[in-house]
């Protein structure tokens, strides 16, 4: 158990030049998520979910080659989501640390309150990935089950969970983190490391044990040890969610975050985009429910943005896909572990 005397001590440890992953680690790791991908130059497009692609990583300007939407959208993609440069797109945000100088004063008094009584009970330490593929599942699933979440995911299957986070343990470019409240593992978080960034994925606690604050002192504790190494001026909390989350945008912001404007573009494929409308979901939602409740979140998620953001239909993607409605196309319909 750790006392606040001991809070200035959490962080006196040595600040390492990361390890930071470039293209080939990139395209490694996202084929060994068994997801499918597309490489180009300085980014990846990744299919994290069904019909949709996205830039990874989001921090980095995408440009889609010429007539790379048509051909997505007619593999049935029904959205493209990438960050592009100013003017190109639609005004974002990215939730972000970036001040060197990150503390306890950088905090809400809130949320200062709330890390000073966690450290009372709770000690971040570096974890191996071993110990995630034991004890994290259940971290997760009590995770899903606090937030109404279908707990059809790779997060909360036993198995598939010990396949996905020890993927990981071969790239020194993610760190792991726990938090232990009377010697057990309660909360974790990964650490992503690329460009001058770091991501932080998956900052989970177990339900029962969130009277301990052990969010609040995980975030704290990495954003603190990250900023005050030489080589990384940014962590990222995400970008701006497609559904309004009050309560967790207030924690981020409380911990210190700012919202720093980003430039996002999304691509919604004509065809799918009445689907998407307020008319179309009186008919798709109860279906998904039928067939496939996994994926009700993500498209009330999506379809509520686009009728909040007033997002059009592009018009080249249209015309294009007129233009080719008798020609066949020439895809390539790409699996795990190939590259275009």
């Amino acid at each position: 158990m750790m006392s606040p005397h001991q809070l200035d001590g959490v962080h006196a440890q040595r600040a390492p030049v990361s390890a930071r992953s470039d293209m080939r680690d990139l395209i490694r790791f996202v084929s060994a998520q068994k997801v499918r991908y597309f490489g180009r130059e300085s980014f990846i497009w990744v299919r994290k979910r069904p019909g949709f692609l996205d830039s990874f990583p989001p921090h980095r300007r995408a440009r889609l080659q010429r007539g790379e939407a048509v051909r997505f959208f007619a593999e049935g993609i029904a959205a493209i989501r990438y960050t592009c440069d100013d003017g190109k797109g639609a005004q974002s945000f990215e939730y972000i640390w970036d001040d060197k100088n990150f503390g306890l004063e950088s905090l809400h008094k809130s949320s200062r309150r709330n890390v000073r009584r966690g450290l009372w009970w709770c000690e971040v330490r570096r974890v191996d990935f071993e110990l995630l593929a034991r004890e994290g599942c259940a971290i997760n699933r009590s995770v899903f089950a606090r937030h109404s979440r279908q707990m059809d995911s790779v997060l909360t299957y036993e198995t598939k969970w010990k396949d996905y986070i020890r993927a990981f343990r071969d790239y020194p470019f993610f760190e792991a983190y726990g938090v232990f409240i009377q010697g057990r593992l309660r909360a974790f978080s990964l650490a992503h490391l690329i460009d001058d960034y770091c991501y932080l994925v998956h900052p989970h606690a177990a339900t029962e044990y969130l009277r301990y604050c052990p969010v609040h002192v995980l975030v704290y504790t990495i954003v603190k040890s990250m900023l005050e190494r030489p080589d990384v001026h940014r962590v990222s909390a995400g970008l701006e969610p497609f559904y309004p989350r009050p309560s967790v945008e207030r924690f981020k912001l409380t911990m210190g975050c700012r919202k720093a404007p980003i430039c996002r573009r999304v691509l919604v494929n004509p065809i799918a985009r009445p689907f998407f409308s307020g008319f179309g979901a009186a008919f798709v939602k109860p279906a998904l429910n039928l067939l496939k409740p996994q994926l009700v979140e993500d498209y009330s998620a999506f379809s509520d943005y686009l009728t909040r953001k007033s997002i059009p239909i592009e018009a080249r993607a249209v015309g294009a896909l007129d233009r080719s409605a008798n020609r066949s196309f020439d895809l390539v319909a790409m699996q795990p572990g190939e590259k275009s």
